[in-house]
């Protein structure tokens, strides 16, 4: 059987709700995150909702990485990876791991393609044992959390990574497998041959109704 790729969002689509917001609450109990950072933070969801642009959403994800600045990465990835474990794995969609189980059996490539920051998405694949994941970086310097990111993972440059991937492994775009929730991931899911919406936004929701695209309503 030719071999195949298939991508997955992570917020709202492989876990049922956004795994910043869930981090962040676990970091208040650890006393590692103020609430009042929480409830600022807490305007990502909002944002998001309600569709506002790349820029602004950006200047939202900087904003929270900056709060990191300083700090030993492999403690903070540790604690992150202790999080899951501990909480995130529960958020899992039984949807999604029956969609995962059926593709690992069809010897698919699975992919994870997010906008949220390695070191939530990485503990995410490996307990999922994906083969790969895309998201936004975290830049590291001697050790450090410098509080800066690198290309945020979100729209076009969801596309361009996909894209870039398959050529690197000699997969074709019309035979991939995109899963979402967002309108914000309507670029990619336009361009794969098996576009898939998870418990979509009305948006979203709209456009797939619309073109017969198949959805996933938990």
């Amino acid at each position: 059987m030719k071999r195949y790729v298939a991508f997955f969002d992570l917020d709202r689509t492989l876990l049922d709700k956004y795994s910043p917001q869930l981090y962040y609450k676990y970091e208040i109990k650890y006393g590692k995150f103020s609430r009042w950072k929480y409830y600022k933070m807490g305007l990502f969801s909002i944002f998001y909702k309600m569709g506002f642009e790349i820029k602004d959403m950006e200047e939202i994800t900087r904003n929270a990485a900056a709060e990191y600045a300083g700090q030993d990465a492999e403690e903070a990835f540790g604690f992150a990876r202790q999080w899951f474990i501990e909480e995130g794995k529960y958020h899992i969609r039984n949807s999604m791991k029956k969609e995962i189980e059926f593709h690992k059996k069809n010897n698919a490539y699975l992919v994870i393609i997010s906008a949220s920051p390695d070191s939530i998405v990485k503990p995410v694949a490996e307990y999922l044992k994906f083969d790969d994941f895309i998201c936004t970086k975290t830049i590291i310097k001697d050790g450090k959390i410098t509080g800066e990111i690198g290309t945020y993972m979100y729209e076009g440059n969801k596309v361009k990574e996909a894209k870039k991937l398959c050529q690197k492994y000699n997969f074709n775009m019309e035979d991939a497998y995109f899963y979402s929730d967002s309108i914000s991931d309507l670029p990619l899911l336009k361009v794969v041959g098996h576009p898939i919406c998870v418990s979509p936004d009305f948006r979203l929701r709209r456009i797939a109704k619309k073109n017969n695209w198949k959805i996933i309503r938990k």
